[in-house]
């Protein structure tokens, strides 16, 4: 699995919709069933370049591109130990309802996703914004999240197929990546 960092051009990107269309580009070496990536961009940072972290089973090719730049490129790191206590932060859509999660519905929705895999032991939560993008089907929101905190590993295999995948919804707007580092 690698980790990418990228830097995405909100000059040349202005709709959240297509920034993983462009993100993309740079997996158009391989076919499309093994084109698979998630990426997390924390929508409250919004300049005029944001960085963005990708990971993806494949290796992005070192591409330039209007759009977004890779910058870095390297294998992620396997996770430590089982008791190990690690940081971690996730910028998450929990639901796609239109309903509002106060801090004890979000400890309630991301301890059911970690269930078994990891115990928090520290929370932080926010900043939190709603989340605009343009589809064929029109306008929509969601509801963003960001939670971070500190979590002890408790099953590390289980915790690895968590951070390989989005949790929530809203991946396709870089949304869902469960990011964790060492404490």
């Amino acid at each position: 699995m690698y980790q990418s960092k990228f830097l995405l051009n909100r000059q040349k990107i202005i709709n959240a919709a297509d920034i993983a269309p462009a993100i993309a580009k740079y997996f158009e070496y391989l076919p499309q069933t093994q084109r698979k990536f998630i990426y997390r961009m924390e929508w409250y940072r919004i300049g005029v370049v944001v960085p963005l972290i990708v990971y993806s089973e494949k290796q992005p090719l070192m591409q330039m591109f209007k759009e977004c730049q890779m910058y870095e490129l390297k294998e992620l790191k396997e996770l430590p130990e089982n008791g190990t206590e690690v940081k971690f932060s996730i910028f998450a859509i929990p639901s796609r309802s239109k309903k509002e999660y106060d801090e004890d519905k979000l400890k309630k929705w991301f301890d059911k996703k970690i269930a078994g895999a990891a115990e928090v032991t520290e929370y932080e939560f926010g900043p939190n914004n709603c989340l605009y993008s343009q589809t064929d089907e029109g306008n929509t929101h969601s509801q963003t999240y960001t939670i971070k905190g500190k979590m002890k590993i408790v099953d590390r295999p289980t915790l690895e197929k968590l951070r390989r995948k989005a949790v929530g919804f809203g991946a396709e707007l870089g949304c869902g990546l469960l990011f964790i580092e060492e404490a």
